[in-house]
């Protein structure tokens, strides 16, 4: 389908619906229908064992992207719910969240620990946890708790692409992180941006969808301060679209009455994610992903 054709579609689903954010809409609707359908609640004993059956375990490194609008069946509040993984985590564990925040205007400074996120209530409640740290990334910083934290998180003001090599994101993989998505879905693994970082030197296509950089200053509660300048990604994605191709020798579905759950292990994860971009597969639909510009070229990978 052509921008223009998506456009006019976009237009007039908006007319007839009298929404301009028919995406918000349609996810209102879905909800609206789900509580219907799903009234069963979640016993946190059955919550529990789950998350034990799909890898949250002591002292692994776990990386949560979440919908809380989708915890309705669960008996817990967000902050009993962090103490939940924290629990199964133990002292050797490391809990991650993506931690993207709701101001990204270069012109003003960035507030490292106290710019609220828009990556859901979890992860704002638990970005304010004091013994929460956060890296230093205006369009995508990350927080997290426990011994991989500080590795995890201290070069990302350092990168020049948001989702490359030093980036939490990769680290995630170095890791051996265990990856969940709750109420989230595949659509919200942010992981999968890694694709085009990590292939940006490599495949023609994906010096596309980067458009020059982005540059900002920063300041920390404890007075330190800096600039950071980062590439600024475009285009249109639609990461549905490479879900066939993460079967359950890669990522495991389960659920628990509405609650949806995937989890993945973040090295395979990554590594499908960019053999798929090798071969021209990618959740892009703009710029166009011609088969033409998918041809390795020379250049080390970013």
């Amino acid at each position: 389908m052509s921008r223009v054709v998506r456009s006019s579609a976009k237009h007039l689903a908006q007319k007839l619906l009298g929404q301009s954010d028919v995406r918000g809409f349609a996810r209102r609707q879905k909800l609206w229908i789900s509580k219907k359908i799903y009234r069963r609640p979640v016993a946190i004993a059955d919550l529990r064992q789950c998350l034990i059956d799909l890898g949250v375990t002591p002292g692994r490194t776990l990386w949560l992207q979440s919908s809380w609008n989708e915890f309705y069946n669960v008996p817990l509040r967000p902050s009993e719910m962090i103490e939940l993984l924290r629990d199964l985590l133990g002292p050797n564990g490391t809990l991650a969240m993506p931690a993207f925040p709701i101001d990204q205007d270069p012109d003003r400074v960035f507030l490292v620990d106290r710019a609220p996120v828009y990556t859901g209530l979890l992860c704002e409640v638990f970005r304010r946890n004091p013994d929460t740290r956060r890296s230093i990334h205006l369009s995508s910083s990350v927080c997290a708790v426990g011994p991989n934290a500080d590795y995890l998180l201290k070069d990302h003001h350092l990168t020049l692409m948001p989702w490359g090599r030093d980036s939490p994101f990769c680290r995630l993989a170095e890791l051996d992180a265990r990856m969940l998505g709750m109420g989230a879905g595949f659509n919200f693994m942010t992981p999968l941006h890694a694709t085009e970082c990590l292939l940006f030197d490599e495949i023609p296509f994906f010096r596309r969808v980067f458009d020059g950089t982005i540059r900002y200053r920063w300041k920390t509660a404890g007075g330190e301060t800096g600039e950071h300048e980062y590439m600024r990604r475009t285009g249109d994605i639609r990461p549905q679209r490479l879900r066939r191709h993460f079967g359950p020798d890669i990522c495991i579905d389960a659920r628990l009455s509405n609650l949806r759950i995937l989890a993945a292990d973040a090295k395979p994860f990554i590594e499908r994610a960019v053999t798929l971009g090798r071969r021209g597969i990618t959740m892009y639909i703009q710029p166009v992903p011609r088969p033409e510009l998918f041809n390795s070229s020379k250049g080390s990978i970013a």
